[in-house]
Parts: structure tokens; sequence; C-alpha cells
């Protein structure tokens, strides 16, 4: 799952950061397409090995928004080298404590 998640955010991210570049030709965007199927795929059987193993589609999805939740700042910054700001840094935080009450409670 964590590399399924990691492949869809880098091209989530490299898409964003052609869109900043101002690069709109077809050739640069096949690489991060390539590389949303390959993910969708790894979170396709994530998602199914997952379930048959835990049994609980809740503790499954947990796991993925949590990896979402760790994954993305780390591609993010990796890119583009900034920081949030005050909102998506209150957001974020707040995001990061409605998964651990949803892991504890």
């Amino acid at each position: 799952m964590i590399i399924g998640e990691f492949c869809a955010i880098y091209s989530e991210v490299v898409t964003a950061k052609l869109a900043q570049a101002g690069d709109g030709s077809w050739h640069a965007f096949i690489m991060p397409v390539v590389l949303m199927c390959f993910a969708g795929l790894c979170l396709l059987g994530a998602y199914w090995l997952g379930y048959l193993a835990v049994g609980d589609i809740w503790m499954v999805t947990v796991v993925s928004v949590t990896s979402l939740l760790l994954l993305e700042p780390i591609v993010i910054w990796a890119l583009f080298q900034e920081f949030p700001g005050r909102g998506a840094l209150i957001g974020f935080c707040l995001g990061a404590l409605g998964m651990l009450a949803t892991i504890l409670l």
C-alpha cells in the first residue's frame, strides 16, 4: 500500500510541477500517467489483500489515509522545497489528530 500511495502522490505532485513549469506537452505528461496506473494497481491489490488479512475495511482505509498523511508532505517538500502556510499547517495537524482518534478510539 505504501508503494502505491507513494507512486500516486509522486505522480500528482509531478503533474503539478509540470503545470508550474508551464510544460503542457503530452510527452512530459506520459510518465505521471503510467506511474498513476501502476499506483492504482498497487492500491487495488493492497485493499484486496488488506481486507482479506484484517476483515475490516475501515482499518484498511485508516492505514491508507494515514500513509497519505505521512507521505504527502515529504514528497511535496522534496519536489517543491516549500513548507505549508498557516491554514494548511492547521489543517494538517487537525487531520493527524483525526487519524489518531480513529486508531485509538
